[in-house]
């Protein structure tokens, strides 16, 4: 990527970034926005969440890129209060987040690589590992969260909306959003450009995959293929996914090409952390609290697909 191209996509996620903020303000002024994600309500309940992280959850599923923004959004306004209350939420959003790169971004490109019936079980591989995730954030939260004392608490963390008409509404929740968008663009901005340059560096990244080599020599990677393959989606998937159809073809199984993507997509996550985790919580959320969302989130990923790697290691070796 060249430095237009880097600025053209700081500036698109930047833009991204407020539409999240936007709707968050946005919902705190009308209960019916909020009532929106009705479908993830017992979700909420069962996690013992503020009513408002199944909007949160209903944007993670439609419009990922602007899902966190709107969780930092409920959490300045103090409709989520703490943060056991955002990592449970960020945790247990990993199914519907995997339903969105399942239905928007990967499933139309897998049927069309794979076929429909190899298609079809590899995106149900991914959906497994952000179930296990959710079981995780699930898990969590029944632990470290406790029953809200009062209904209201547990819809909407105590919060008091406000009055007037649909212009003044609209008016306050595009200047409180702005206001929230420069402290979190600020920090974000800067660390998102700086990131654009290292991952657009091919010197850079071939450093990293010789880096990754020895871990994935540690997975069940039984051909030279498998293992390549998981390098190449460690760095894109993309590529990956596009060049696992012709090593099937050659006689790579059908499992191992799953689970060297899936190794791939495990290796990226420990580049992830530095990429992605801990610089979009920490401007989000804040220093400490983004550092425990980050870790907490880069932890439940790597569980997840570890778990997921197990389950088709299995099925090889003993279905």
């Amino acid at each position: 990527m060249d430095l237009i191209e880097i600025s053209i996509a700081t500036a698109l996620v930047s833009l991204l970034v407020y539409v999240g903020l936007f709707f968050a303000c946005a919902a705190c002024k009308w209960q019916w926005v909020l009532k929106l994600g009705f479908i993830f309500d017992p979700l909420v309940k069962l996690c013992r969440l503020p009513r408002c992280c199944s909007f949160y959850f209903l944007m993670c599923l439609v419009n990922l890129s602007s899902s966190l923004p709107t969780l930092s959004g409920f959490y300045k306004k103090g409709l989520v209060s703490n943060d056991k209350q955002v990592i449970a939420a960020v945790l247990t959003a990993g199914l519907p987040i995997m339903l969105w790169y399942v239905v928007f971004l990967t499933g139309p490109l897998v049927i069309g690589l794979f076929g429909i019936k190899n298609g079809v079980c590899f995106l149900a591989v991914w959906a497994c590992i952000g179930l296990v995730q959710t079981v995780i954030g699930v898990t969590y939260s029944r632990i470290k969260l406790s029953e809200p004392a009062q209904e209201q608490d547990c819809e909407y963390g105590g919060y008091s909306y406000e009055g007037g008409d649909f212009k003044t509404k609209i008016t306050d929740a595009f200047r409180e959003s702005l206001k929230m968008a420069v402290k979190v663009l600020k920090i974000l901005v800067p660390v998102i450009f700086i990131l654009y340059l290292i991952t657009g560096s091919e010197e850079i990244m071939t450093y990293v995959k010789a880096g990754l080599l020895p871990i994935a020599g540690v997975f069940p990677l039984a051909s030279e293929e498998a293992l390549l393959l998981a390098i190449t989606a460690a760095v894109n998937l993309i590529p990956a996914l596009s060049m696992a159809p012709q090593f099937i073809v050659d006689g790579l199984p059908v499992i191992d090409a799953f689970m060297a993507i899936i190794v791939g997509m495990f290796l990226f996550n420990i580049f992830e952390i530095f990429h992605a985790f801990i610089p979009y919580n920490v401007a989000f959320f804040g220093r400490k609290p983004g550092l425990k969302v980050a870790m907490a989130l880069f932890l439940s990923i790597g569980i997840s697909e570890l778990v997921v790697i197990s389950l088709l290691w299995s099925i090889k070796m003993f279905a």
